[in-house]
């Protein structure tokens, strides 16, 4: 089977039909179609189910998928890490939670694109399980995320890089003494508690045998402020040091949890990987960061 062939089922995937794909690929919808029937032919089994006027992956499809991304990731990292400048050219693929990327990530890959202007960075967002994921499949080299709460995979590890405190965040105009006043009396917009963040507030919540009155669930803290801007509601989430600066002065911040609730932000990677060498610098340049 070819690779051309795999690329063409992740573009499907990525951009919702073989047209789209073919588009993508700068190839005709005939050519994607007959990758796929030659793929499916080397598989002995059908990728794809009509689903009204739409081709949908199946389950083996989705199977095929999730394998393909590895294999096409590691092709296309053939060359990382080859030569004695090898690991500081091509491309490296960071994940990072919300806090991350608009706290210190901006600054650190300034740092790193200086230093090696031949290296192409990527960054993609997600939940914190979403992206430890995506490492263990080979689609990311590390991810910077909150600590895992089930520990780390085979061959994985994980660095502390920082620790944040949670903070019930809320109009400047509502003035209930405390953390427990605020979420008695106030709509309570609530994290996802699939994301790691999540679960970590129910978790506190639940000890402090807290009353809530939920609105509404998210799963982006941006969007969560956006609602509390609004006087919709409060919510809770933890806050480093650059996203504190920012909102105290847009909202009220009332420690959460009694000692304070905190979460460990820190890199989560395979122990062995082509890009770990590159991956070590940036974790120097995160904590030079941090350090201010």
């Amino acid at each position: 089977m070819s690779i051309k062939a795999l690329r063409a089922l992740i573009a499907i995937e990525q951009q919702g039909s073989f047209a789209a794909a073919a588009d993508k690929l700068g190839l005709t919808q005939a050519a994607i179609s007959q990758q796929i029937k030659q793929l499916e032919t080397q598989l002995k089994t059908p990728l794809f189910e009509k689903v009204g006027r739409t081709m949908l992956l199946n389950h083996d499809g989705r199977i095929v998928l999730s394998r393909a991304a590895g294999i096409v990731a590691a092709y296309d990292g053939l060359a990382d890490g080859i030569g004695s400048h090898g690991q500081f050219v091509g491309e490296l693929r960071v994940g990072a939670v919300f806090s991350v990327q608009i706290g210190p990530l901006g600054a650190v890959l300034a740092e790193l694109r200086e230093a090696f202007p031949e290296l192409s960075i990527q960054v993609y967002h997600g939940m914190s399980d979403e992206l430890m994921a995506r490492v263990e499949s080979n689609e990311l080299d590390a991810v910077l995320i909150t600590e895992p709460l089930s520990g780390c995979g085979v061959g994985c590890w994980w660095t502390t890089l920082d620790v944040e405190p949670f903070y019930v965040v809320a109009p400047t105009c509502w003035h209930e003494p405390d953390s427990l006043s605020l979420l008695q009396k106030h709509p309570y917009i609530r994290f996802n508690p699939r994301a790691f963040a999540g679960a970590l507030i129910d978790q506190e919540l639940e000890r402090a045998g807290a009353t809530t009155n939920e609105v509404m669930q998210l799963d982006s803290l941006q969007s969560a402020t956006t609602m509390v801007e609004q006087r919709l509601g409060i919510t809770i989430m933890p806050l480093g040091a650059a996203l504190y600066d920012k909102y105290k002065t847009q909202f009220r911040l009332v420690p959460f949890g009694e000692p304070q609730l905190t979460r460990r932000v820190g890199c989560y990677q395979k122990r062995e990987h082509s890009r770990s060498q590159l991956v070590d610098v940036l974790l120097k340049s995160y904590l030079r960061c941090l350090d201010g």
